[in-house]
């Protein structure tokens, strides 16, 4: 470990003895590095404990690294996260926290990790240290990566064991709770279609797919591909969103535009191209054909690993060349039996309200004392 790891670790720690003595109270505090605007699921996690508990204090610490970072500002910005973090009864994660995995908790406190993706379609984390796709073994140790958590929620059975080792945790601290984002995928919008065509009247009346390429080297070699494939289709208009931590660039007719985010693009669009994302699942949750395009999977395999066969589980929807995706499209045939065999097998919360649930696990967490503060006091 780095001498100025060192020194920003124990430093950290130091900080943190100051608010420790603080007591616990009501409160549930989120933390995300993910983004500095604050994620969906967080958003609808906290306006159902607003509904079940509204006595309940609800804190957000999300702010997304950056290399050009005000020192000041962003170090106010820990000091009271790490206020809140020792008053918070719960603490929730979207990823890995610096505050939550090196500090800990008291014993009186919960942390919970809600991964940002649904599922673990490729190997994240402890599955893949030292590989040219995953952290460094020295690194993960010294920053005590994915430590500290009491519970980590998913959506299957299937996806326990992904997580129980990708987290390095006991398979009995993964809970089948689901993923809030999940309701909000359900949840029909014809109205997001309608004004994502006032936005681009020169799309209507064409077949929108929209492309989902997960971060990694070389994306651009595939992306170049498939636009070229297509653009013989004039039925059909292949927009293009890249992930957030991607430079890739997009011709002006294939982007999504600003504002929409990819929840809400799966809504608009009839059908989904992606790869080793989690968005296969999402997507398998509105009955649409969803399309993995896999040009590169012998070397993904090799640098980082996937945890779900693609081949197996969608044989017939999965392919290494643009011009085959293109044609399977082309034919308007699709295998919706393996489709459906897929979302149930991954996410067997679909059909229940996961946010609802999940909230009322996180304030069953809450300490005896404060639960009993909340109720009424006979006379």
């Amino acid at each position: 470990m780095s001498i100025l790891l060192r020194i920003a670790k124990l430093g950290l720690r130091f900080l943190y003895l100051l608010f420790r003595p603080f007591p616990v109270r009501n409160k549930v505090a989120f933390f995300s590095r993910q983004s500095s605007n604050i994620p969906l699921d967080f958003r609808m996690l906290a306006e159902e404990i607003q509904r079940q508990s509204p006595e309940t204090e609800v804190k957000f610490f999300c702010r997304k690294m950056r290399r050009k970072t005000n020192i000041l500002t962003y170090s106010i910005f820990i000091l009271k996260s790490l206020y809140h973090m020792a008053t918070a009864s719960v603490a929730v994660t979207d990823t890995y926290s610096i505050q939550m995995c090196i500090l800990g908790h008291k014993k009186e406190q919960t942390f919970v990790q809600i991964w940002h993706a649904v599922g673990a379609v490729k190997q994240f984390s402890y599955q893949c240290l030292d590989r040219p796709g995953g952290q460094s073994s020295v690194l993960a140790r010294a920053m005590d990566m994915h430590r500290n958590y009491d519970y980590v929620l998913c959506t299957s059975e299937a996806t326990r064991q992904f997580y129980a080792q990708g987290f390095q945790m006991l398979p009995e601290q993964i809970l089948v709770k689901g993923m809030p984002r999940v309701d909000y995928i359900r949840e029909p919008a014809p109205e997001l279609r309608e004004r994502f065509l006032e936005e681009r009247p020169e799309l209507a009346g064409k077949w929108l797919l929209l492309y989902l390429p997960t971060f990694r080297e070389g994306v651009a070699r595939g992306a170049a591909a498939l636009t070229a494939a297509f653009a013989g289709m004039e039925d059909v208009a292949l927009l293009v969103k890249p992930h957030p931590m991607s430079h890739l660039t997009v011709a002006p007719e294939h982007q999504v535009g600003k504002g929409w985010s990819t929840y809400d693009m799966l809504k608009v669009c009839d059908g989904i191209v992606t790869d080793y994302s989690a968005a296969s699942l999402e997507a398998s949750l509105l009955d649409k054909p969803v399309y993995l395009y896999l040009y590169d999977y012998d070397e993904y395999q090799q640098e980082q690993g996937l945890n779900i066969d693609l081949w197996q589980e969608l044989p017939n929807a999965s392919f290494r060349e643009a011009e085959a995706l293109v044609q399977a499209v082309a034919e308007e045939t699709y295998d919706w039996a393996a489709l459906t065999e897929y979302r149930k097998k991954y996410i067997e919360t679909g059909e229940k309200n996961n946010t609802e649930e999940i909230t009322a696990f996180l304030l069953e967490q809450m300490p005896s004392r404060l639960r009993r503060e909340k109720e009424p006091v006979e006379v």
